[in-house]
């Protein structure tokens, strides 16, 4: 999903739609705890779900366990540096470009979630 913004009413549309298109799967959510990730209806959701949601909280103010900071990084330096888009339509073009390419390169991938694991590591 792409929003202008982040917040708990967004975020619980995600899982909404997450929900409904996993309700026949186990959905494993790694969540930091981010403001709209804490908030009572989120709670409230990931509770009328947990027969099939697992929630995996990170530490709080630990970015070097969270993956999408990985992903965020190689993102602003592959994607968006140096570079002003001028509206957020050319800015959500650059990012879904960005992963397709990765979807196409699987190694780069791997090596993003690599070094999340090798932090994982490093704090255990």
């Amino acid at each position: 999903m792409v929003h202008p913004r982040k917040n708990a009413v967004q975020f619980n549309e995600f899982l909404r739609q997450l929900l409904e298109a996993k309700r026949d799967r186990l959905v494993v959510l790694v969540l930091d705890n981010a403001s709209y990730h804490v908030t009572k209806a989120t709670l409230d959701i990931l509770t009328a779900h947990e027969d099939h949601i697992i929630v995996l909280w990170l530490p709080k103010y630990s970015p070097e366990l969270n993956a999408i900071e990985g992903l965020w990084g190689y993102l602003k330096k592959s994607a968006l540096n140096n570079y002003f888009f001028g509206d957020l339509e050319s800015l959500e073009t650059a990012v879904i470009e960005m992963f397709d390419a990765l979807n196409q390169t699987p190694e780069t991938t791997l090596s993003l979630a690599y070094k999340v694991s090798q932090n994982l590591c490093r704090t255990a």
